[in-house]
């Protein structure tokens, strides 16, 4: 029997059964032809009423699912045009715009935001104005909220590990199933004296990469055991997520805290820098990656400004990937639902902070960053293995370990230790 379709309502029927055609978010009923979710049929309606105009910076072939689905509006417009959303069942006396309450429901905000540990932030969401109350957003705003300000306060403390004399002298599991450094309040509390410098720049050799790649594999680490989502997973699944941003987070966290020594330079704290000129001792491929650091990382975040806060959300979601290799299928959904959450409440911090329209570009620009990263990570793992295979470079036992998989569980896998060159 065929099902009924509404013109514009929302349908009452089961939504268990079905998923957003837009988004693959959980469908809330049929919104204008389609099942689709709630703010899928808000975009659409609003898209239709303002008779606004998208264009898309990637020839319109960005992937529109639930946890980037604001990254790109053009093709979120014609991806519910294409699903079959009808324009013509919008009826301006019936569909204002406004705020859409989520019919789904959730736990008290009290029992997720006492959880966590910390108070919930007072960040307006997209559909409220300023004005509204903290009190008016729903439950799962509320912890989306607290999720996002813990990964804040973290970040917050990252670059003071960076440039401490902290060293790790654990093998990479004992690392991982410790507790994070993060989380101790001894550390958070403590007036670090920074080890390294930036007062004289030279050239960075082999040993400053050597040295500065681990250091941020330790500091990585440490970060991804604060994440809730995370701390739950297997062991296993744990060092997939490593694994898979191994070669992309050092790149990351070097390009944003780097000073500004010109367009075109990467600096380490210690002084030693790297530039677009060639290095005859490096393999080709790692050659390559120095080149998209500056024109596709490097240059896109100073263009944008980008704030500690942003940026610490934006670490979270592409480290965040329920497709990453060797994750155990049960593990994707959860992990999935993390990241969309840190995107729900990044829209939202971006909102208060610059308003609706500039938010709006912005939360695009800063996702679609994650095409680079997926892209450095897939040419980055083939030059790995061709420099490891020819001994083009001499990795360390631990490297190898997180780059190429655990090959000790009996005794634990090779101590780190992080050693000023």
């Amino acid at each position: 029997m065929a099902t009924s379709v509404p013109d514009a309502g929302t349908s009452n029927g089961s939504q268990a059964e079905e998923i957003c055609l837009v988004c693959n978010d959980f469908s809330t009923g049929y919104h204008y032809g389609v099942p689709s979710c709630n703010g899928c049929k808000t975009f659409f309606r609003r898209t239709i009423m303002k008779k606004q105009v998208f264009a898309c910076q990637y020839n319109g072939t960005c992937t529109i699912d639930k946890s980037i689905r604001c990254a790109c509006r053009h093709c979120r417009f014609e991806k519910c045009l294409k699903v079959g959303m009808d324009r013509n069942a919008i009826q301006q006396n019936r569909d204002p715009i406004g705020y859409t309450k989520r019919t789904r429901r959730y736990p008290p905000a009290k029992t997720l935001t006492a959880s966590m540990g910390v108070s919930p932030p007072a960040i307006v969401p997209q559909s409220q104005s300023p004005q509204q109350s903290v009190n008016e957003l729903t439950a799962e705003q509320m912890a989306e909220d607290v999720l996002l300000q813990t990964l804040m306060q973290v970040e917050n403390q990252v670059e003071k590990l960076r440039n401490s004399n902290f060293v790790m002298q654990k093998s990479l599991i004992e690392a991982v199933l410790a507790t994070s450094i993060f989380l101790d309040p001894q550390f958070i509390e403590s007036p670090m004296e920074p080890a390294h410098n930036y007062d004289i720049l030279r050239p960075a050799k082999m040993a400053d990469y050597h040295y500065w790649h681990e250091r941020e594999w330790v500091i990585m680490i440490e970060w991804a055991k604060t994440i809730p989502v995370y701390k739950e997973l297997d062991l296993a699944d744990k060092l997939a997520l490593l694994r898979y941003s191994a070669i992309t987070y050092p790149a990351m966290i070097q390009c944003f805290y780097t000073p500004d020594k010109g367009p075109d330079t990467i600096v380490f704290p210690n002084g030693a820098y790297f530039d677009r000129n060639p290095e005859p001792e490096r393999p080709a491929g790692f050659q390559r990656k120095k080149f998209q650091m500056l024109d596709n990382l490097l240059k896109p975040l100073r263009d944008m400004r980008v704030d500690i806060n942003e940026f610490a959300a934006a670490k979270a979601i592409f480290f965040l990937n329920p497709d990453a290799d060797d994750l155990q299928p049960d593990t994707r959904h959860p992990i999935a639902e993390t990241r969309a959450s840190i995107t729900n409440a990044l829209y939202r911090y971006m909102v208060k902070r610059r308003g609706s329209e500039e938010a709006a570009d912005r939360y695009g620009k800063l996702l679609l960053l994650g095409t680079v990263i997926a892209t450095m990570a897939v040419e980055m793992k083939e030059a790995v293995v061709v420099a490891d295979f020819f001994e083009q470079v001499k990795f360390s036992p631990f490297a190898k370990e997180l780059l190429f998989g655990v090959k000790h569980e009996a005794n634990g896998g090779t101590p780190i230790s992080v050693v000023t060159p």
